[in-house]
């Protein structure tokens, strides 16, 4: 790999984070450009759908964030291990675990975020659904995750990448809406698998530049409406 890898979107994605902690697992080399949801223009700089985190590499563009994760297993270096497991049975289960996180843990609490991180209108009933489907998606995620010591068993996993940008991204947006510690009284195992994710290098300096991204947006948005 000789062309450098360009990672577009925010620090204050999820996706764009799970892809972050994946290039640092790798130890690729990679460059960071900061860009909003729909700012950029397809297909120099921005993706097919608007959506980020997309990936530039030399003159080609790889988007949708489980796309780039693929696409990073084929370019990594030879000698660094893959973060899916070698058994096929075990690397069906690490994408099968990635998928309940972010079509039943996640995709409920876009409107959640949207209404506690960026201000918007909540319809009446939508946290309570948002809750009653997070819920739901904890007790299937735990049916099928190991936590010993990773979600997949002993190899920390692309499943581990998603598993902390979608249930710390959840646990903050409840605590913002009233239900602080909802996660951990529905899955207390998580409580001490979430602080052995929180010692990895990787996700130590991914949560430290979305803390500082957060702080920094906060005040311009803050400094924009004159307060």
């Amino acid at each position: 790999m000789t062309a450098t890898l360009g990672l577009f979107g925010s620090p204050i994605s999820t996706y764009y984070n799970k892809v972050k902690i994946a290039l640092l697992e790798f130890g690729l080399p990679f460059e960071e450009i900061e860009l909003a949801p729909g700012a950029g223009q397809w297909p120099g700089t921005g993706s097919p759908s608007g959506k980020i985190p997309f990936l530039r590499h030399g003159d080609q563009g790889i988007y949708e964030s489980q796309a780039i994760i693929e696409y990073l297993e084929d370019i990594r270096n030879a000698t660094t291990p893959s973060l899916f497991p070698a058994d096929p049975v075990d690397r069906a289960r690490c994408r099968e675990l990635i998928l309940y996180l972010e079509l039943y843990l996640d995709t409920p609490m876009r409107p959640v975020y949207q209404s506690v991180f960026w201000g918007k209108d909540l319809a009446a009933d939508s946290l309570q659904h948002a809750i009653e489907a997070v819920e739901a998606g904890l007790a299937l995620l735990m049916r099928r995750a190991s936590l010993d010591p990773w979600l997949c068993g002993t190899q920390f996993t692309h499943a581990d990448c998603a598993a902390w940008v979608h249930l710390t991204t959840i646990q903050w947006a409840l605590a913002l809406a009233g239900h602080k510690g909802f996660v951990q009284e529905r899955a207390a195992a998580l409580t001490d698998y979430l602080e052995r994710l929180a010692e990895r290098p990787s996700i130590a300096r991914v949560e430290a530049d979305r803390r500082e991204a957060s702080r920094r947006i906060k005040a311009e948005r803050a400094a924009a409406q004159g307060r």
